[in-house]
This record gives C-alpha cells, structure tokens and sequence, in this order.
C-alpha cells in the first residue's frame, strides 16, 4: 500500500495546490485587471490558433508570450513553468517519442543489431508536436491561474453556455478536492487496520475497493447536493455576470491576440520555418 499512498499523497498535493489555490488570481497584475469575457476568449483564439501552427519560429512566439505575460501578471515564472512541463513530458511523450522511429525520412540513428532507426523528419515531428502542446497549455494554464472560478462562470455564462454544463462543472470543481480526502481517509482507515505488509496484487484489490467505495459516495453526494440546490430554487440558471466592462487593458489584450492570430495566418501562409 506504501506506493499507492504515496501517489494518493501526492495527487492530493498537487491538486490543492495546482488547481485550488487563487492566490495568483488575487494579484493585482495585468491578466487579473483584465475583464474574464475578454480572457477567455483570447485564450480560445490563441489555443486555435497553436494548434494549426507547424512553424517552429512561430511556436516559439506563442510560447513567449505567455512567459512575458506571467511576468506582467506577477506570477513566478517557476511556478508556472513547472505547472506546465510537468504533464507535458509524460502524456506528448507517449505519442511523440514512437513516431521519431515511425515517421519514414532521412536516417539520424539506428539502434544497434534492431532495424529501428531514428529519423530526421520523425524527430522534428516529435519536437513540434511536444512544443505545440506546451505552447496551448502554457495559455490555459496562465488563465486559470489569474482568474477567479467565479469569474470562469461568469465568463461561461457570458458566452451563452448552457447552465447545466456549468453546474457539472462547478460541482466537479467544488468536490474534485473532498472526494480525493475521502480516498485518502479511507486508504489510512485501512491500512491503520492492517498487520503488515500487503503483497501487490492484495493491494491492487484494496485500491479498487476504495476507488468503488469513492463512487458510490460520489454518486450519494451528488443527488445530495442536487436536492438541496433545487431546494433553494436553482433552475439550472447561471447568475449573469455582473460588476464587469471593458477598460484600456482589455483593449491590450485584444490587440494582443488580433496581431498574434495574424502572425499565425501569415507564418502558415508563408511556409515560415
């Protein structure tokens, strides 16, 4: 059980810490004074437009500019940094690194007494690909650092999406930290009742039995929770948003993103390498 607490442990962390914490977003930087309608919409553009992009000087653009605006914002670089390229290795790594052996070209390197060889055109494909991820991932981490989960409502309401959608996401928000205690509570309950050591395959049978456990406590809080919201009247409705306009640094932004979506549409047109 030693490993699975550990990585409960450290999932629970990182979550708390990663996804909980808005003490970015209550800095008084540049991304926070902006209006959250004109954050979000610039971060659906800029993410768009990344992923069409297949020029690394481009990329490399994109992938400064959240870097400078980080800065601007008053968030630490490392922090925002690590929040980025920690996921990324692991999951563009999976799809990327077999393609470098995959994708037929000029050969780079052959693995010894094997026929796979490494590709030129195989290894720029996996660096693009692994650059592209971290450059969209880089704006949506930004934004969800200097914004408000209030204010990620009221940007989702302003823009017409349907309530339910933002209920299920207020609530997956909301308890995403509770349920993660609940595993970890129980799988300290038990191991509180245990002897000794349990072998792998007891342990995988324990850690399904407390994920089972976690669901149906989901599914009980859930209608629970669900009940009472419809006790005191919600009707699926988001409240409107409120207290917002746009200023002179909205009008930044916006500029912002207008030049980088055309410096995107130009770097494509023109075959910019």
């Amino acid at each position: 059980m030693g490993l699975l607490e550990e990585t409960a442990k450290e999932v629970l962390q990182f979550t708390t810490e990663a996804v909980f914490s808005e003490r970015y977003a209550r800095e008084d930087g540049l991304l926070q004074k902006a209006d959250p309608r004109v954050r979000f919409f610039s971060l659906f553009v800029l993410v768009s437009t990344v992923v069409f992009l297949r020029s690394f000087t481009a990329l490399l653009v994109f992938y400064t500019v959240p870097l400078l605006l980080s800065y601007f914002s008053k968030v630490k670089l490392g922090d925002f940094v690590k929040r980025v390229w920690v996921f990324v290795p692991i999951f563009t790594g999976i799809i990327a690194a077999p393609s470098m052996f995959m994708v037929p070209g000029k050969p780079l390197l052959t693995i010894p007494h094997t026929d796979i060889t490494l590709t030129w055109e195989g290894l720029r494909w996996a660096v693009l690909f692994t650059l592209r991820v971290a450059t969209a991932v880089s704006y949506a981490v930004l934004f969800t650092m200097t914004s408000r989960w209030n204010e990620v409502l009221s940007a989702l309401s302003s823009f017409k999406v349907p309530g339910m959608v933002i209920t299920i996401a207020t609530l997956a928000y909301r308890y995403t930290f509770l349920l993660s205690k609940l595993l970890l509570d129980s799988m300290h309950a038990r191991r509180a009742r245990l002897a000794g050591d349990l072998g792998m395959v007891e342990s995988w049978k324990e850690a399904g039995k407390h994920i089972g456990a976690t669901f149906i406590k989901a599914s009980a809080l859930g209608e629970e929770v669900y009940y009472a919201m419809l006790s005191r009247g919600y009707k699926n409705e988001v409240p409107p948003v409120e207290g917002f306009k746009i200023e002179a640094v909205d009008y930044l932004i916006i500029s912002l993103t207008a030049f980088l979506l055309l410096f995107g549409v130009i770097a494509t047109k023109v075959g910019l390498p």
